[in-house]
């Protein structure tokens, strides 16, 4: 894939305003006006785009007597533009011009403008930004365009200019202002320690949302003072600080504070975070790498990490978030700066994997990689990135209509100046979308035509707007975005009824698998240049790699626009590296097999070192605290070495078909793992630790002969899941069922063969067992139990049983006087009818109180024998009536039949009594 250039009207950039330029306010001033062009006296430096011819007009004017017409546009970008390199540092600007269509036609006529600006960061590539997007603009009113424009780099080239997808329409403008302030102060080397004991007050700390914040004497860390922190109804509820002054852009600062739950709690996750503001620019909420623990009530833990600064800020506050509900103690906090240790002269992985035949070798950022010694460390090693969230739909468009695209422009302004590639990621995804794309008002979409319409739009709208804005950046088709993920996590982990085991997501719900077919064909559509994705996790699976891989057959089949099959690569380093190498192998074999080559791709890579492994569904809401696998984190990151190193062998045998590999953040400390669901401070997923740098797990892809020697085998085999078995019963007894054993391997003894009860060929009965296997390797290791069910079911009788009361449904008796009723029965069908599972009753559904009961002894006679196809019997029934008046009853049999299906009758009988 090509890289980005230049774009048409760069030349343009030299050209210097000569009227209505104020010079930039310093940084911090007051928002002030920078540029105005009433266009009374000449352009004030406005110039034609491209074949755009731009000259003073008296035809209309919106004030004054005259305003700049537009014309000779060829192309869409072509437009009046304004060089504002000069002009407009880095900072947050006000953007406006007021627009009018020519008149050109006897109807009324109507278009859209788009506001745009191509910037060229120094010693990068240009990056096309929207100001305002298609905005709705007439020939028979003037109408405001106009936006916030903030970007914090500094440029080379900055031209601000109009355009239009009417590619020859022409327009006026007027009264063009721009009024802000460059960014603030937040420069590296300008900002202060900050510390609080607590020992004279709350030291400006106050509460988040519903949380109550009161300095104790109960307990503290150091003094005799702390913070207690309570009424806690959110997680994202707790203390605050406000650090503005503690931070600046690119500088990494070290955090610190002292935590322990009040008493009585048990023990819960807490961890620090920071939210920081910029006016025009969405919230940001990002975790103090490495400053979360489990804690308890017994003793003070120490909350510690590390902070960048991506972007420039209004405000910033830190605050301590966790378990829902928890009342805690803080105390001793400080935020000072953090001496970096420079980065290691090692061998770049882009640069040995590429080698080794691997396209892209990316890695999963947001803005706190863009600035720093962690953007040095992405542009040493990595050669192509992944919004990690600025590309999820919530971000994207959190309210139906409003695009949100600043976060990732930032990424993608990194990207230009770089030169790095970006993988897209996501357009459908089930988690982190918001509610409204499934409701109507207040109502849930059902899977109704209209409701099915109406979701289809709001995937081809959300779709759109993502390539148009994309499209506008770069108008002449230089995308840094080579790939996308379409479609996200749509198979489920366990069996269901869905076809594929399709996850039965609120996607799933209202259009069916269809979906699927429709995001590809929509992506298709609009991103024609970019390679399209599905993706998901646990592929490696057994069971799930089967339904993935049916899907997928299934889109290739019915023409579906899919180029590439993506595996997240979740993992732990007990799991085994042979169940990813069979399902990479499976998908080879379907592209040799359909003869519609796939690409595949490792798309969010990172290796657990922890006991349990709870996958990568972070919408599966509350699961186990995990534990370390090894006791001794040296010994456990050693081990992890050695996993990558497996890894990445049998990654190699598959460089052909794999496209790219992606790690899942650029260092352990900014791991997802080491936060969810709860603190893991012992995880080192990733070939970089929390000073950026190398762990084992770096040599272990790059030079194994670097690795200490390895540690005993102390991780035990893994089993994969398996589907619960269904049999049907071939007696009354159930069945003997011969299932087959789930698969069983170990990292280093390879397949081994699990121990399961009960065991193949059982004799499991009618109903839900559960199955429950263990696996041992050579070292003496056990795996945790994994359980299924065998479920087993009668198949449908044959027989038909039939009753049928002698001399009619109606019976006369006396009163007191013992009446009998002979009911006969039998087998009407085929089959067998067991006599020894005969049951009888009868209910009275109306008249005076009676008994009617089976006779002595007419049970034992029929359970004498067994009833054939054809054969029948007879049953006793007798009742003594004391009251005069019609009794009925509802008399069930029930038998089973020799595979133990049961089987019923219900027949209705009254007895008539008179005196």
């Amino acid at each position: 894939m090509g890289r980005r250039r230049l774009g048409a009207g760069a030349a343009m950039l030299g050209m210097v305003a000569t009227a209505g330029v104020v010079a930039a306010p310093a940084a911090g001033a007051a928002p002030a006006t920078v540029h105005t062009a009433d266009f009374e006296q000449d352009t004030g430096g406005w110039s034609g785009r491209g074949t755009a011819q731009v000259a003073l007009s008296t035809d209309q004017a919106r004030s004054g007597a005259q305003s700049l017409a537009v014309t000779g546009r060829t192309d869409t970008w072509h437009g009046p533009a304004l060089d504002a390199a000069a002009l407009l540092p880095a900072g947050s600007w006000e953007v406006e011009a007021w627009v009018r269509l020519a008149d050109t036609t006897p109807e009324p006529e109507t278009d859209v403008v788009t506001m745009s600006a191509a910037r060229t960061p120094t010693g990068g590539a240009t990056a096309y930004d929207t100001v305002a997007w298609q905005v709705a603009v007439s020939d028979s009113a003037w109408t405001r365009v106009s936006g916030t424009y903030e970007f914090g780099t500094s440029n080379s080239g900055l031209e601000l200019y109009l355009e239009s997808p009417d590619a020859t329409q022409a327009f006026f403008v007027d009264d063009v202002t721009i009024t802000g302030e460059a960014a603030g102060p937040v420069q590296p080397g300008t900002r202060t320690d900050l510390a609080t004991d607590f020992e004279s007050g709350a030291g400006g700390w106050g509460p988040r949302g519903d949380a109550q914040v009161a300095t104790t004497t109960t307990d503290a860390h150091a003094g005799s003072t702390s913070l207690l922190v309570t009424n806690r109804l959110q997680a994202w509820q707790g203390p605050a600080l406000d650090v503005t002054d503690g931070l600046a852009v690119g500088e990494t600062v070290q955090v610190s504070v002292w935590a322990k739950l009040a008493p009585g709690q048990a023990p819960a996750s807490l961890k620090v975070s920071v939210q920081r503001d910029r006016a025009g620019a969405s919230t940001a909420y990002e975790g103090v790498s490495g400053a979360a623990a489990v804690v308890t009530a017994d003793e003070w833990t120490e909350l510690r990490g590390t902070y960048t600064l991506g972007a420039a800020i209004d405000t910033a506050q830190v605050y301590v978030e966790g378990d829902v509900g928890v009342d805690f103690l803080i105390d001793d906090f400080a935020l000072t700066g953090f001496t970096e240790t420079p980065l290691q002269d090692v061998p770049g992985l882009a640069d040995v994997l590429g080698e080794d035949g691997f396209e892209h070798v990316g890695v999963a950022v947001d803005q706190r990689e863009t600035v720093g010694r962690p953007a040095q460390l992405v542009q040493r090693h990595f050669d192509a990135i992944t919004p990690e969230n600025d590309g999820k739909p919530a971000e994207i468009q959190p309210v139906e209509g409003t695009f949100t695209f600043g976060d990732l422009d930032a990424l993608l302004d990194f990207a230009d100046a770089t030169g790095t590639d970006v993988y897209g990621h996501v357009l459908v995804w089930h988690s982190q979308t918001p509610d409204w794309f499934f409701l109507d008002g207040d109502r849930p979409l059902t899977n109704s035509p209209a409701d099915q319409a109406l979701l289809r739009a709001r995937m081809e709208a959300h779709i759109k707007a993502i390539a148009d804005h994309v499209d506008a950046r770069y108008p002449d088709g230089d995308s840094p975005i080579w790939a996308m993920d379409v479609v996200n996590e749509v198979i489920a982990d366990g069996d269901n009824a869905n076809p594929h085991d399709m996850r039965d997501s609120r996607w799933f719900q209202v259009l069916g698998e269809g979906f699927v077919d429709e995001a590809f064909r929509l992506a298709d559509r609009y991103f024609p240049d970019t390679a399209l994705f599905i993706n998901d996790y646990n592929t490696e699976m057994p069971t799930k790699r089967a339904d993935y891989l049916d899907l997928v057959a299934g889109l290739v089949e019915r023409g579906v626009p899919i180029d590439g099959v993506g595996h997240q690569a979740h993992v732990d380093f007990a799991r085994p590296v042979s169940w990813l190498d069979d399902s990479l192998t499976a998908v080879e074999q379907l592209s040799a097999r359909t003869g519609t080559p796939l690409l595949q791709a490792i798309t969010e890579l990172d290796v657990s070192d922890s006991k349990e492994n709870n996958g990568a569904d972070v919408s599966n809401g509350t699961v186990p605290q995990h534990s370390p696998a090894m006791t001794d984190q040296d010994a456990a990151e050693t081990e992890l070495g050695y996993y990558y190193r497996d890894l990445f062998d049998m990654l190699r045998g598959h460089a052909d078909s794999i496209e790219s590999v992606t790690f899942w953040g650029i260092s352990t400390g900014r791991s997802w793992l080491r936060t969810w669901p709860a603190a893991r401070p012992w995880e080192s997923p990733l070939p970089f630790d929390d000073d950026l740098q190398v762990l084992p797990a770096y040599w272990g892809i790059v030079d194994p002969a670097q690795l200490a020697p390895r540690p005993a085998d102390q991780l035990p085999p893994r089993i994969a899941g398996t589907d619960d078995v269904a049999a049907d019963s071939t007696s009354p007894a159930g069945a003997r069922v011969q299932y087959r054993l789930p698969e069983a391997a170990d990292t280093r003894d390879g397949a081994v063969t699990p121990d399961c009860a009960p065991a193949p060929g059982t004799l499991f009965p009618i109903g839900t067992t559960e199955v429950s296997c263990t696996a041992t390797d050579s070292a003496g290791n056990t795996s945790n139990p994994s359980t299924f069910d065998v479920v087993v079911t009668p198949p449908a009788t044959e027989t038909e049983l039939y009753q049928q009361i002698n001399n009619g449904p109606v019976v006369r008796a006396n009163a007191r006087q013992t009446v009998q009723l002979v009911v006969q029965f039998g087998n009407r069908g085929r089959g067998v009818l067991l006599g020894d599972s005969f049951e009888y009753s009868c209910t009275q559904t109306a008249g005076p109180a009676l008994a009617l009961d089976l006779a002595p002894g007419s049970a034992r006679q029929v359970a004498n024998r067994d009833y054939p196809a054809g054969q029948n019997g007879n049953v006793t029934l007798r009742a003594r009536p004391t009251q005069v008046g019609q009794a009925t009853f509802d008399c069930t049999m029930s038998m089973t039949d020799s595979k133990g299906a049961p089987v019923s009758s219900t027949t209705t009988v009254t007895i008539d009594v008179r005196r």
